[in-house]
């Protein structure tokens, strides 16, 4: 009887436990050769597929438009999914900002997610006029969340923004299929 008690009151508590951790973003899993690959759950985007095997190889999420190379696209978006590790948002964004020496950052308008997530957005402006970046940075729980667009010309850039918005835009912490 008073074992049975005892598993009671642990399990009691690793539920409780369950329900006070905070909410993480859902990401998927996948075993690699050199490891555990993840990254975060997306919606459907039309005209884009995801390239597995730029996946696999960059450990994120990455989609593409529809029919072109991912070794020659003009553009791509990158999710990723990092473990909090004692960080805040704030000091992830400096971070990559401080990682992308040469580069121009500016602030843009919120971008809000289907659970209306604020992510914050950063572009990235190169000196030259290739490879411009735009991040899309939020926290959901133990995870803190980097959406990339990545393009080879600003024109490209402008151009895959309204796609970068909607993948956010759909973007929630639970996504069914």
């Amino acid at each position: 009887m008073l074992l049975l008690l005892r598993r009671s009151v642990l399990l009691g508590w690793c539920l409780i436990a369950l329900c006070l951790a905070p909410a993480g973003a859902e990401m998927l899993q996948f075993p690699a050769p050199d490891g555990t690959k993840s990254w975060p759950k997306l919606e459907t985007i039309d005209e884009w597929h995801q390239d597995l095997e730029s996946s696999m190889k960059l450990a994120a999420n990455v989609i593409i438009p529809d029919g072109e190379d991912p070794a020659t696209a003009e553009m791509k978006i990158e999710t990723r999914g990092f473990p909090r590790n004692g960080r805040s948002l704030a000091e992830f964004i400096a971070a990559d900002q401080a990682a992308n020496p040469g580069i121009t950052a500016q602030k843009q308008a919120d971008i809000y997610d289907r659970d209306k997530i604020a992510f914050t957005v950063v572009t990235f402006a190169p000196a030259t006029a290739a490879n411009w970046k735009t991040v899309g940075y939020a926290e959901e729980g133990d995870i803190l969340l980097a959406f990339t667009l990545i393009a080879r010309s600003k024109t490209t850039h402008d151009k895959g923004l309204v796609t970068f918005a909607d993948v956010i835009h759909k973007y929630a912490k639970d996504i069914p299929w």
